[in-house]
């Protein structure tokens, strides 16, 4: 290892050491039960802002009495490669899943990130080139590195910038075959969402680019049945695929591709090496979500979804009341507070804390480095008083922040 890696990484364990000494970040909690509104730290009892369990159906009782009778049917793992034998229930689980994003073709995966390192380099060519959003999520760009050394042109776009994507896209296609775009329909970081109009728009003017769309946090509160920011409000261009995630607002466990072609997705659940060789889902993950699925065809999915929405509203009417500023006004659950350096925003993490609040202190790799920031998740689990309570303590909070700096 190179002496400039391992200054980077030792600067990023320092600062993680400095947050994790003040109880911010890896904190075991304490909770003998949990019931996904609460955690117990050292620190003391909080409201939880920072889970992706949006529509909070990780504790649902049908999800949980559904992983249950799959360990007693099935056992806690089915110890072998999918590639041999697989449980029955991937079968009941994959096909609800293409009823749900609109009868495409569905590969399972142990998890999202897992199934970018089997999909990526099965789907893009030698003879293609690749352009990445420069805030796509970094499970994607782990990719990236791999593909660079098959000798494949790589090249980053600034966020959101379609104007760009199509100049260079154009430009590449000069001397490659096709040209794949890498993004993700929600931001994980900043909760902002991709610019699917535009680039919709440059697909069918462009019929050799491909779009490769990470629409994890999408899952649950956007859309038909759940289906996403992508699949459930514009469906599959013909040009595209989608990755999901089964462990955020899906509440069980695992990850999704939805590719346009049967051969397509064979072709990644026969050759994928993380599928070929990695363990399958254990039997209360893929049990959860044949219940998640259901609740997601039915029409209880839109009260979850309006519910959620009431309190997105609710935050973001309250924080504007009161001059806080937030980084996306996106319509997705994912709220970003950028601050400046780590220990101004380690402050401010700190006394929500304090006041109860439990929220995501994000610093650099995870963000550009002096944007630091807040980051905190609504879900069904909080009720409009913690919402109230939240945006109050976020106040206090900055006014003494600014406070303690201005006599430092």
């Amino acid at each position: 290892m190179g002496s400039t890696t391992r200054e980077r990484l030792d600067k990023i364990q320092a600062a993680v050491d400095r947050v994790a000494a003040v109880g911010l970040v890896q904190q075991a909690i304490q909770n003998a039960h949990l019931g996904g509104r609460e955690i117990d730290l050292r620190a003391g009892q909080a409201v939880h802002f920072g889970s992706c369990s949006y529509l909070g159906l990780e504790t649902d009782a049908r999800l949980k009495q559904a992983a249950c009778d799959a360990v007693e049917r099935y056992g806690v793992i089915f110890s072998s490669s999918r590639s041999y034998v697989r449980l029955p229930l991937y079968d009941e689980l994959e096909g609800l899943l293409r009823e749900m994003v609109g009868g495409w073709p569905v590969v399972v995966a142990p998890s999202t990130s897992l199934a970018h390192q089997s999909a990526l380099p099965i789907l893009i060519g030698d003879r293609d080139a690749v352009c990445f959003d420069v805030l796509v999520h970094s499970s994607v760009q782990a990719v990236l590195p791999a593909l660079a050394q098959r000798g494949i042109r790589c090249e980053v776009v600034p966020h959101n910038r379609i104007d760009v994507l199509e100049r260079y896209a154009k430009e590449l296609l000069e001397r490659h075959e096709r040209v794949f775009y890498l993004c993700d329909g929600v931001y994980s970081m900043r909760g902002d969402l991709a610019p699917l109009p535009e680039l919709l728009d440059l697909l069918d003017r462009v019929p050799a680019l491909h779009a490769y769309v990470d629409d994890a946090h999408g899952v649950g509160w956007a859309g038909r049945h759940g289906a996403g920011v992508v699949l459930g409000e514009h469906g599959l261009h013909p040009q595209m695929t989608v990755a999901l995630s089964l462990s955020k607002g899906f509440g069980a466990g695992g990850g999704l591709l939805v590719l346009r072609e049967p051969a397509s997705a064979q072709r990644i659940l026969a050759c994928g090496g993380t599928l070929m060789f990695s363990g399958q889902l254990p039997p209360a993950s893929l049990g959860a979500g044949i219940a998640s699925a259901r609740v997601h065809l039915s029409d209880e999915l839109s009260q979850r979804q309006a519910a959620l929405r009431t309190r997105i509203d609710l935050f973001d009417r309250l924080a504007a009341g009161v001059g806080i500023s937030c980084t996306s006004a996106s319509r997705s659950p994912i709220r970003f507070i950028e601050i400046g350096s780590l220990e101004r925003t380690t402050e401010v993490a700190r006394s929500l804390l304090a006041q109860g609040y439990y929220v995501n202190l994000a610093a650099y790799p995870a963000v550009s480095r002096g944007r630091a920031g807040i980051r905190l998740m609504l879900t069904c689990h909080h009720t409009l008083d913690d919402v109230i309570g939240l945006v109050q303590a976020i106040e206090r909070a900055f006014r003494l922040e600014v406070a303690q700096t201005a006599s430092a």
